[in-house]
């Protein structure tokens, strides 16, 4: 993905932008520097010491990918055939300096709107400059695989179910909220001491309201005495939203969504008078069919 990506930039063009330089010349170029140019003798020689701004592709951004993909290509684990393009897109861009990144580096990045390939390409990178090890010899390192992260890719998880129902049911209002606690202190009047509640998915419709919790497991299901239930901790979180997040005279609806691991589950409740569904997202599946179950999730 990182080098297809990259080849697609370098087909339109590297983001360009301007970098402050110092040189000497025979004659000027945008500004002099005076006290070089007198320190050194250089008017002597018809020379000047400049300041001046140049157009380039070296950019922090730019830099960040060239970096990441250096790290790519130095990964023992790395598949061949990518490891092959990796390295032939690196070489490409020979007018982007060798950095080393961090993770302030990415904090640094001012895109604009016209940039937001580029933001993705960087999200990408991110990612996997995240799951880098140091391994035990000196200078190198390894990719551990974020598949096998479940804090990450349950974030990753999220995010795809939240944007996929963002832009294509149009039709709805999909959206994040922060829930308020029903709740009364006379010890912690401002209440904020309560652990804040903010939902992963919130969906208003003409006839319901509907909460959706996201969440990402190597084992769907959790084993006590030898019997397959759901997360405990799952369901009482959801209940909390549901119960404190339900105005009077509106019926609202909560599902619990995890991706599917040994088992295919579609579980209806009644818990408290409202509605909750365990269902789970086959994303092995042709991507048609995962459309398909989104697309029909909050119906």
């Amino acid at each position: 993905m990182l080098v297809k990506g990259i080849e697609h930039l370098a087909r339109r063009g590297l983001e360009l932008g301007y970098s402050s330089q110092d040189d000497e010349f025979r004659g000027i170029r945008g500004r002099v520097d005076l006290l070089s140019t007198q320190r050194r003798f250089l008017i002597e020689h018809g020379r000047a010491a400049c300041h001046f701004d140049e157009l380039t592709t070296d950019t922090l951004p730019n830099q960040i990918l060239k970096a990441c993909l250096k790290l790519l290509s130095a990964d023992p684990n790395i598949d061949p055939v990518n490891r092959s393009a990796v390295l032939r897109i690196t070489r490409e861009l020979r007018g982007v300096k060798d950095v080393q990144i961090t993770n302030r580096s990415f904090r640094c990045v001012q895109l604009n709107g016209n940039n937001r390939f580029y933001k993705f390409l960087l999200n990408v990178c991110e990612l996997i400059y995240g799951g880098w090890l140091t391994s035990e010899e000196e200078g190198r390192y390894r990719f551990r695989s974020f598949l096998r992260d479940e804090k990450k890719m349950a974030l990753v998880f999220q995010n795809f179910v939240y944007n996929f129902l963002k832009i294509e049911r149009t039709d709805l209002t999909v959206f994040r909220e922060n829930i308020q606690w029903k709740a009364s202190s006379e010890t912690d009047a401002k209440l904020s001491l309560l652990p804040t509640m903010r939902t992963d998915i919130s969906i208003n419709k003409v006839d319901r309201k509907l909460i959706i919790d996201t969440k990402y497991y190597i084992e769907t299901l959790s084993e006590y005495f030898g019997s397959k239930k759901i997360h405990s901790e799952n369901l009482y979180q959801l209940l909390s939203y549901l119960m404190n997040v339900a105005p009077e005279n509106e019926k609202i609806e909560g599902i619990l969504l995890y991706p599917t691991v040994d088992q295919d589950l579609r579980i209806s409740y009644s818990i408290l008078g409202m509605p909750v569904r365990i269902q789970t997202l086959n994303l092995s599946q042709p991507w048609e069919k995962i459309r398909n179950e989104l697309i029909q999730l909050p119906n």
